[in-house]
């Protein structure tokens, strides 16, 4: 295809439908029923503003239904064995005729932080989503590009050069733009990151008015590179590359039940329904307001709907990981 063929919409951008999974893996551990508590709150909250695709696998189907989930969701059995879906499911787009699924060619994260490989990772390959297919020419995962619906899609190197060791950055450019994203703003990000090798939103959020929602950064050599990509951040500002900058602060460690390095702290990993800006809180009434206020100034017209998730952050993923748009 041409690149002019797909258009991936940004995050705030209109969903026909959500796409989630239920499979909490027995990885968790003790925090799995926690873990499913979350998710459900997460898939109720979603569920009140649009339809929710939820993928089970056929052994939990009695267990998910037994929940009462309200009518927008429509369980579906599904080879699912993750809850991460931005990662593991494929990326929706406009297509010339319609919806089309992206499939870029997941797998599992390079198989990083002791997780193997599973068959549920080639969900984008095994599943029918009843839309045609397209395979992106890459390795990846919907968390390691944003798109702002435009054309532009924020990247880091940290994360898609590692997953691609024999493309160049400029030969991962051109297959960027061919699924639509003609401009890639690369970033450095952070390689030692748990499990995403730094994607990029976890700490960056396009704005319905052409703005970026970007995290501060904590003080400490430890945060070298994310203090380059902020200055880069603000050199594409002012070149007009990307809209004007907003910033919201990470909740503070004392505030977090869990601060280890896998521990998912922060606002900015989000899901955006017509109505609502889903994200985690703290626990910390200065900080949890704090950002509420930001969000409700960014997404002007929605509600906040902040959840207590700190089972599901001690994944490594925040709500956007859960999450895969299909568009309208």
């Amino acid at each position: 295809m041409r690149e002019t063929t797909l258009r991936i919409p940004a995050d705030f951008e209109p969903h026909a439908n959500t796409v989630m999974s239920f499979a909490v893996h027995r990885e968790w551990g003790s925090d799995r029923e926690c873990v499913e508590d979350e998710l459900e709150e997460v898939i109720r909250a979603i569920a009140e503003d649009e339809p929710v695709t939820l993928l089970t696998p056929p052994d939990l189907l009695g267990a998910v239904r037994s929940r009462g989930l309200p009518p927008e969701v429509e369980i579906v059995p599904a080879p699912v064995d993750d809850i991460w879906m931005r990662d593991i499911a494929p990326v929706f787009a406009h297509g010339p005729d319609g919806i089309v699924a992206i499939d870029l060619n997941f797998n599992g994260w390079d198989n990083s932080w002791r997780r193997p490989s599973r068959p549920g990772d080639r969900l984008a390959r095994i599943f029918d989503f009843g839309v045609p297919v397209v395979s992106a020419s890459f390795v990846g995962e919907g968390g390691a590009l944003l798109s702002d619906g435009r054309g532009l899609a924020i990247a880091t190197r940290s994360c898609l050069l590692a997953r691609n060791p024999h493309l160049t950055e400029s030969d991962l450019s051109a297959a960027v733009a061919a699924l639509g994203l003609s401009t890639v703003l690369w970033l450095d990000g952070d390689r030692k990151e748990p499990i995403t090798s730094g994607h990029p939103d976890g700490h960056l959020a396009f704005l319905p008015d052409g703005g970026l929602l970007v995290e501060t950064i904590d003080h400490g050599a430890g945060h070298r590179g994310r203090r380059r990509d902020v200055i880069a951040l603000r050199r594409a500002s002012a070149e007009g590359i990307v809209g004007g900058l907003r910033y919201i602060a990470r909740p503070g460690e004392r505030w977090r039940e869990f601060a280890d390095n896998l521990f998912a702290a922060t606002y900015v990993n989000l899901f955006v329904t017509r109505r609502q800006v889903i994200t985690a809180r703290f626990g910390n009434p200065f900080g949890d307001g704090a950002a509420e206020r930001t969000l409700a100034a960014c997404f002007p017209g929605r509600r906040i709907c902040m959840l207590d998730l700190n089972k599901i952050l001690r994944g490594g993923g925040g709500v956007r990981c859960l999450t895969q748009p299909v568009p309208a």
